[in-house]
C-alpha cells in the first residue's frame, strides 16, 4: 500500500487521475473493515455514482469530464475519512467508513448528496452534475465484496428513482435487482425478436371530438412473464443503452404502420438518440411521410446543445418536434421560448387540477396563451372527463388526449375510430 498523505494516497493503489484509492486498494480496505466487524466493528460503504456523465463528456469533452472527476473526487475527499475514498472506474466512486451506525452512515450519505447538488470546479469552470448514492451497513458473514456489491445494488436503485436521495441496501433489493437484471436479458431478445408492438393514444380536437394525432408507444409481450409495462423495462432501457435500439424500432414501425389516411402520429425519442452521430439523417432515411410526423422529447434532453443541434436538423428535414410533458421541471418557460419544438404537451398534474384548483387553471390558461403567441400548438394532457374537456376548451386548448377519449390502441383499431368518430365522444 501506498503512503497515506492526508486524503490522497500515493503509490500503486493511487488513480492517476483523481488521486484517490484505486477499486482494489479499497476492495483490500475493505476485507480488513469485514474482518474487524467480526469483533465488533460494523464497516459501512457509500457508492456514489455521477447520472448521464456520458452528456458531460458528449457536451464539454473529454478532457473536461476527467477534470469534472476530479472535481468530484476533491468534492468528496473534503467529506469522508482520511482514505476511506476510491475510485471504483468510469463515473463511480465508493466511501469506506470502518466502522459507524447506521444514522451515522446515513447522516453521511445525505451529506455527500448534498454536497453534489450544486456544480463542481471542473479546471476552474462550474460544471452541474447529479448523483445517485447508494448505503449499505456491514451484516455478520458479509466479505467486503459482499458489502460493496450491496451499496452498487442500492445506487442502482437511486439512479432508477432520479438521484437525489440516497437509497439504503434493503434485503429485497437483491430480489428486484436481479429480476431488473433478468429483464434487461429479456429486453436484448425483445427488440431484435418481434416481442415488441405499438400501441397508439388518440389525440383528439377538443369539443369537436375528431382525431387528430396518434402517439405511439412500446409494449412488451413477455413469452413468460405476460405483459410487462413501460414503466418497467424503459427505464432499463435508457439506464443500459438499449434504448437506441428501442427508439429505432419504434420509429420504423410506427411509419411502417401509418396509413394513408391516418393523423400525424408521435414517437418519443430519448436524448441517447438524439446524441448519436446522423440521428437526422436517419430519419430521413427511414420517414416517408415527414409532415405527418412529430418526434417527442422531453424537457431535461433540451439541457444538452447536441440534442438542440439534432432537433434543428431534424425540423430543417420537414418533421415537427413536440415538447412532452411540459410543466413538470423547473426549466419549463424558457425552453418553450427558446427551444426548437412546433407542439407542447401540458402535463396532467396541470390539467388533471384546473376544475378544483384556480391557481392550476390560471397557469393552463397562461400556457395556452403564451403557446398560442409562439405559434406553438398546444395539447393537454390527461383528459379524464367531460368537464374538464369543456373547461380546458374554455381556457384556450383545442387539443387534448386521455382516457376520458380512448386508452391506448393497437393499429388494426385505429381504422374504426377514423370511420366512426363517436367512438372518441363518450357520454357521461
Amino acid at each position: 500500500m501506498g503512503e497515506e498523505r492526508g486524503h490522497r494516497v500515493t503509490g500503486i493503489d493511487t488513480d492517476q487521475l483523481t488521486g484517490v484509492a484505486t477499486r482494489a486498494a479499497l476492495l483490500h480496505r475493505l476485507d480488513e473493515a469485514a474482518s474487524a466487524f467480526r469483533r465488533g466493528d460494523p464497516p459501512g460503504v457509500l457508492v456514489v455514482d455521477l447520472d448521464d456523465f456520458a452528456g458531460v463528456n458528449d457536451v464539454l469533452g473529454y478532457d473536461t469530464g476527467d477534470q469534472v472527476l476530479a472535481g468530484v473526487a476533491h468534492v468528496l475527499a473534503g467529506i469522508v475519512p482520511d482514505g476511506g475514498l476510491g475510485r471504483l472506474g468510469g463515473d463511480r466512486y465508493a466511501i469506506l467508513v470502518p466502522g459507524s451506525t447506521a444514522p451515522d452512515l446515513a447522516a453521511l450519505a445525505e451529506r455527500v448528496a448534498a454536497a453534489l447538488a450544486g456544480p463542481v470546479d471542473a479546471g476552474g469552470r462550474p460544471v452541474s452534475v447529479r448523483a445517485a448514492v447508494g448505503v449499505a451497513h456491514g451484516a455478520p458473514g458479509d466479505s467486503g465484496s459482499d458489502l460493496l456489491r450491496k451499496a452498487e445494488m442500492a445506487v442502482r436503485t437511486a439512479k432508477a428513482r432520479g438521484g437525489g436521495r440516497p437509497v439504503p441496501y434493503e434485503s429485497g433489493l437483491k430480489v428486484r435487482f436481479l429480476d431488473q437484471a433478468a429483464l434487461l436479458e429479456g429486453l436484448h431478445d425483445a427488440v431484435a425478436g418481434g416481442q415488441l408492438e405499438l400501441v397508439y393514444q388518440p389525440i383528439v380536437r377538443l369539443g369537436a371530438g375528431t382525431l387528430t394525432g396518434l402517439e405511439a408507444l412500446a409494449r412488451w409481450q413477455h413469452p413468460a412473464r405476460g405483459p410487462i409495462m413501460p414503466g418497467d423495462f424503459i427505464p432499463i432501457a435508457e439506464r443500459s443503452g438499449l434504448i437506441v435500439p428501442l427508439g429505432r424500432w419504434m420509429l420504423a414501425e410506427a411509419c411502417r404502420q401509418q396509413e394513408a389516411d391516418w393523423p400525424e402520429t408521435y414517437v418519443n425519442v430519448s436524448a441517447h438518440q438524439l446524441r448519436e452521430p446522423g440521428f437526422a439523417d436517419e430519419v430521413a432515411r427511414t420517414v416517408t411521410r415527414p409532415e405527418r410526423l412529430i418526434l417527442e422529447v422531453t424537457e431535461d434532453a433540451l439541457a444538452e446543445e447536441p440534442v438542440v443541434r439534432a432537433l434543428r436538423a431534424v425540423r430543417a428535414r420537414g418533421v415537427r418536434v413536440s415538447l412532452d410533458d411540459f410543466g413538470a421541471g423547473p426549466g419549463s418557460l424558457p425552453a418553450l421560448a427558446t427551444a426548437p419544438i412546433d407542439v407542447v404537451k401540458v402535463h396532467g398534474s396541470i390539467t388533471e387540477r384546473i376544475i378544483t384548483s384556480s391557481r392550476q387553471a390560471a397557469v393552463a390558461r397562461a400556457i395556452a396563451a403564451l403557446a398560442g403567441e409562439l405559434g406553438i400548438t398546444a395539447v393537454a394532457k390527461a383528459v379524464e372527463g367531460a368537464p374538464q374537456a369543456a373547461m380546458l376548451h374554455d381556457l384556450g386548448y383545442r387539443q387534448g388526449m386521455g382516457f376520458h377519449y380512448a386508452v391506448p390502441q393497437p393499429a388494426r383499431a385505429i381504422p374504426l375510430f377514423l370511420a366512426d368518430e363517436a367512438l372518441l365522444t363518450p357520454t357521461g
